[in-house]
């Protein structure tokens, strides 16, 4: 089945920074054990060189683009691997100024050793991003740890989707992003709120043509991530 995406009508996945410390802090690996409060999402933000985009629309909340919160994410996941937020702040400036890429946490896969990130570039050849490209002995590629990542990407190398739970997705042209059965356009608040109300997951099934097991787990998201 193919899923109609919204991309013609340039509405995309924009996220409230408590709504994007919310997904960060349910979907392992946390960072350092501990949840990411918004105050410290707020503080990536704020001491991070030009990774944010500027708010798209005039509201008084700050906004971020689905690609800002899978560079989050990233962040998220290499905290939890100790590499500090310094060695951080230099492979996102080395490889946006080396690469020309906009998002580079969303769109390149990444390897860590210790406290710094690696990138493979030409195949066999292996970069300290975080230090700046400094060329690495080829021995220290045998003791990399790939970066496993839950998402999707495009033909530009860029996230297009982010899959933080079974079943559950996330897709900037689908639903405004908002988390949703994976290969549908039903929102997993939409279930959540149906059995709060009072219907069975039998019957929430039957009304959007999901499996059971859709039904389920879509609503484990929702309790996970605590909505009201």
């Amino acid at each position: 089945m193919t899923v109609q995406r919204d991309i013609a009508s340039g509405f995309t996945g924009m996220y409230g920074i408590p709504e994007a410390a919310l997904y960060l802090s349910t979907t392992p690996p946390l960072t350092n054990g501990n949840v990411v409060p918004p105050a410290r999402l707020r503080y990536w933000i704020r001491t991070s060189i030009p990774l944010i985009a500027p708010p798209v629309f005039p509201t008084r909340q700050r906004l971020i683009t689905f690609l800002d919160l899978i560079s989050m994410r990233m962040i998220a996941i290499l905290r939890s691997r100790n590499v500090k937020l310094k060695h951080i702040r230099n492979t996102e400036r080395w490889l946006r100024k080396e690469f020309g890429i906009s998002h580079p946490l969303a769109s390149r896969e990444l390897w860590t050793y210790g406290s710094d990130v690696f990138i493979k570039f030409e195949e066999q050849l292996i970069l300290a991003a975080s230090r700046f490209g400094q060329e690495a002995m080829t021995f220290i590629g045998d003791w990399l740890s790939k970066v496993e990542l839950d998402m999707t990407f495009d033909e530009h190398n860029l996230a297009s989707s982010w899959c933080p739970y079974q079943y559950i997705c996330l897709d900037p042209a689908i639903q405004f992003g908002a988390p949703c059965v994976e290969g549908t356009r039903v929102p997993t608040r939409s279930i959540w709120n149906k059995i709060r109300a009072g219907d069975s997951p039998e019957v929430v099934a039957a009304l959007h043509d999901l499996d059971i097991t859709q039904v389920q787990y879509a609503s484990r998201w929702e309790q996970r991530i605590g909505t009201t």
